[in-house]
């Protein structure tokens, strides 16, 4: 998927610059002005700088100081027991728990006492929850709440706050519930297969969704036709391994078909009950209806890279495309969030000659669990090839080639390690390299 296909029916790029996404540089600078404090730069892409947020101290130490209300805690749990279909009787003790810092500040009157750092929020958790289920499913919670808190604030998520909040949420994921909740995977019409992690949905529309996305090296990258698509909410994507290409579209409406490259369609979804355009969580398919509105696309921007530790945005009902290359694995952390903006008809662009197209959610026997460690693997994996890599720019050849080793017996030794073929060759070339410099 992406514009090497996608070019056939695509016109030329015009000068017109986009406004549908925005990506967040992740390498700071340094701000004169700041006595050499560092700032995270939203970058548009149409060349503009905006939304400079100070972050304070260097991305790459620990993660800012940001604390999580109970009431910001209370509502991500709710999505959590949404999408994990936790039952009542697991649930209903953690809404008490957490209510009772609500309670406690209230009537001490100190309003610090109802906003905690994620550490204390989970140590509170550890000594106050008994089953194991009830603790993950609160750092879960935790993990989800505080990227939420992020976000809301315009505050940059370093790299040690992606990596603290993989480790909640994918410690959470692989843990075997026994009390009822659990995370589940389905197949997306992208290709790639979503986890939900907090789901709150509002008259029957997406008001917050926080997934974990994953496109596995397996060739499956959705039906081309419909790669390109718009949001009904706000969203944004923290990359947590992988790379990805994002491109962004025009389209504009014409009448006669002959002029026309896609139509329009609209999406519905369906949950085994019925199909309807309310959003379900928990889906069985999706379907794309041909509207007849026809126009012709037009790439306007792209690639764009996406690469670990990096974010971006996509503005509500701004057409783009995800590009994966099918040999290699992907992942991001992903939230709609309508309270950032909202639109109600968000289409789908298609074949201006097809009536429409369903899309499975099965998953095929992948569990949640399964490519969670997948990535955890893939992130180990890329962070020794940066040591390695860095090392052989410094002309440190034998600790590169330390480095790379280290690579190469992960693909080797880990089970189910994703096309480790791929990989190894990656690891081969790059000590091939040092070798002959030793």
């Amino acid at each position: 998927m992406g514009i090497g296909y996608l070019g056939r029916f695509l016109r030329r790029p015009r000068s017109r610059a986009p406004t549908g996404i925005t990506a967040v540089a992740q390498d700071p600078t340094t701000h004169p002005g700041n006595g050499g404090a560092r700032i995270a730069a939203s970058v548009d892409t149409t060349g503009k700088t905006a939304n400079i947020t100070e972050t304070g101290g260097d991305d790459k130490g620990g993660h800012n100081e940001c604390c999580i209300s109970t009431s910001a805690l209370s509502r991500v749990f709710r999505g959590v027991v949404v999408a994990t279909k936790a039952p009542d009787e697991v649930a209903a003790p953690i809404h008490a728990w957490i209510s009772s810092y609500e309670s406690k500040g209230a009537s001490e009157h100190d309003a610090t006492a109802t906003s905690l750092r994620p550490e204390e929020w989970c140590k509170a958790a550890a000594s106050s929850l008994l089953h194991e289920d009830s603790k993950q499913l609160v750092r879960a919670a935790i993990g989800v709440a505080f990227l939420r808190e992020k976000a809301r604030r315009s505050q940059h998520a370093t790299p040690a706050d992606l990596a603290m909040v993989w480790d909640l949420v994918r410690g959470a994921i692989i843990h075997p519930m026994t009390t009822g909740p659990r995370f589940t995977a389905s197949r997306s019409s992208q290709g790639f297969l979503a986890v939900p992690l907090c789901s709150l949905l509002k008259d029957g529309n997406i008001d917050e969704l926080y997934r974990f996305h994953i496109w596995l090296p397996d060739g499956q990258r959705g039906n081309l036709d419909f790669a390109v698509h718009s949001h009904q909410a706000y969203a944004q994507s923290w990359i947590l391994t992988g790379v990805g290409k994002d491109y962004q579209y025009m389209f504009e409406p014409v009448t006669s078909m002959a002029d026309a490259t896609h139509a329009m369609y609209a999406l519905s979804w369906a949950d085994g009950k019925n199909t309807s355009t309310t959003y379900k969580t928990h889906q069985t398919s999706s379907t794309v209806v041909n509207t007849g509105k026809l126009g012709r696309t037009t790439c306007t921007a792209g690639p764009t890279v996406h690469t670990r530790d990096m974010s971006y945005y996509i503005r509500s009902a701004a057409f783009h495309s995800t590009e994966v290359a099918p040999d290699t694995l992907h992942a991001t952390l992903f939230v709609f969030d309508s309270h950032r903006g909202f639109v109600k008809d968000a289409p789908v662009l298609g074949p201006k000659d097809t009536e429409s197209s369903t899309q499975l959610r099965d998953p095929a026997g992948v569990t949640p669990a399964a490519v969670a460690n997948m990535v955890e693997t893939m992130r180990q994996w890329e962070v020794l090839m940066e040591q390695g890599q860095r090392h052989s720019q410094r002309a440190e050849w034998e600790h590169a080639q330390q480095a790379f080793n280290k690579a190469l017996n992960l693909c080797e030794s880990v089970p189910d390690f994703p096309n480790a073929a791929r990989y190894k060759q990656q690891v081969l070339d790059q000590l091939e390299i040092v070798q002959s410099k030793l």
